[in-house]
């Protein structure tokens, strides 16, 4: 049997079982076990408290993450001291939208699954907020790093937002000129 497995890996190119482990977790080639597996739990329990997907979880993570870096550069482009009471008010602020996402899908969660007519409703009421707050988070975090990104460059904070503006503000009046 030993000599089966080996000839049946061999096969697909791996010298041994160690061989096959590694390629099936490239991370512990490089001694990343504990950040795999402790990455993989937060995420899981992110994803089960506040209801994202794994994917969306780790979109959140990257934009809280890259909000965090850009504003850092910004402060020292700036030349503001990193101060620890600017990382509180991330904090402060990432846990006010942990706190509405935690209780927005705690009503979802109420009514799913449940057969009656105006139950499904509140089930889609909830789910549709909850998609809305999370897309409001999103767009609320580009913004911060788009003004991050413009003072890293040397530019006004609200450069890059008044690109958007104008973009927004053509694409409003290609609309109403459709419709009159």
């Amino acid at each position: 049997m030993k000599h089966f497995i080996s000839k049946l890996l061999a096969s697909y190119g791996w010298s041994d079982l160690h061989d096959l482990i590694l390629s099936l977790f490239p991370s512990w080639k490089y001694h990343l076990q504990q950040l795999s597996i402790i990455f993989s739990l937060v995420t899981g329990i992110f994803s089960f408290l506040f209801g994202f997907g794994p994917l969306l979880a780790l979109a959140v993570l990257v934009a809280i993450f890259t909000e965090v870096g850009t504003g850092i550069r910004a402060s020292t482009k700036s030349g503001d001291d990193f101060e620890s009471w600017r990382f509180s008010r991330c904090i402060i602020k990432l846990s006010l939208w942990a706190i509405l996402f935690f209780v927005i899908h705690q009503f979802e969660n109420e009514y799913e699954g449940r057969t009656q007519f105006l139950d499904i409703l509140a089930f889609l009421f909830f789910r549709i907020v909850f998609l809305s707050a999370l897309t409001f988070f999103v767009f609320e975090h580009t913004t911060s790093i788009l003004e991050n990104i413009a003072v890293i460059d040397g530019r006004p904070k609200t450069a890059l937002i008044n690109v958007i503006q104008g973009f927004w503000k053509k694409f409003i009046e290609l609309l109403t000129d459709r419709f009159k």
